[in-house]
């Protein structure tokens, strides 16, 4: 048989796109089961900074905790600490999903400054373990770009405490001679020592919301008193 007729043969029959989409199904298969080991190593690892902390845990307990062999974790990441560092990326895009919600919401300032305490304090109860690994992370030089330039990046709560300030700026309730983003920024790490502290201090109920109301208190009116404080708004100082 000619070469023309095969090749005739060939397209007649659909040899062609049928080895074809063969073909991409295996890739797709391959690459829907690389995810799934590489995800099933993220939530080994989350599980275990959770439960036994960061330095509790090793790179043989997560392999052994997903049940794939330690070769397959290389293949992935590089160090434990770079498997953290995936763990803190997606609870960043969890976070910023957080806020997202928050800011739809139709609540003023006040209100969404009392939802915002009350889940930070809900997540630091739930997950206290992790802020270890979270705290190491974001001051880490992991965080540089691989191309070892610092391009640093708002966090979520800096992005969350700038866009309450935007809504309490825009009814006259906060000051607009201001950096916002700096006093978020700020605001942002205020908020972080205050969960470190709780973390190392015993854990106990309920304060660690107190301590974030007084943090917030403290920020948003300052150390002037507040007699001393109205006496200066009326003064137009």
């Amino acid at each position: 048989m000619k070469i023309k007729q095969i090749t005739e043969t060939i397209l007649q029959y659909d040899f062609i796109p049928c080895y074809a989409c063969q073909m991409t199904t295996q890739s797709s298969r391959k690459i829907r089961k690389s995810e799934q080991r590489q995800q099933s190593l993220v939530d080994a690892a989350t599980y275990l900074f959770t439960s036994k902390g960061y330095a509790g845990t090793t790179i043989d307990d997560i392999v052994e905790k997903a049940d794939v062999a330690k070769v397959t974790f290389y293949a992935y990441f590089k160090s434990k600490e770079e498997i953290a560092l995936r763990i803190k990326r997606e609870c960043t895009e969890e976070a910023l999903s957080y806020v997202e919600t928050l800011l739809s919401k139709k609540l003023n300032a006040d209100q969404m400054i009392e939802e915002l305490i009350a889940d930070i304090a809900e997540w630091t109860q739930e997950n206290w373990r992790l802020l270890d690994v979270f705290c190491a992370l974001r001051f880490s030089p992991l965080l540089l770009e691989r191309d070892g330039t610092a391009t640093c990046k708002p966090e979520p709560m800096t992005i969350c405490l700038d866009a309450i300030l935007a809504r309490g700026q825009d009814i006259g309730m906060y000051r607009r001679d201001i950096d916002r983003l700096q006093i978020a920024h700020l605001m942002d790490l205020a908020i972080l020592c205050e969960q470190y502290q709780w973390v190392h201090s015993g854990r106990e109920e309920g304060k660690l919301k107190a301590a974030l109301e007084r943090c917030f208190d403290f920020a948003l009116n300052g150390v002037l008193a507040r007699s001393v404080s109205s006496s200066t708004q009326k003064n137009g100082g």
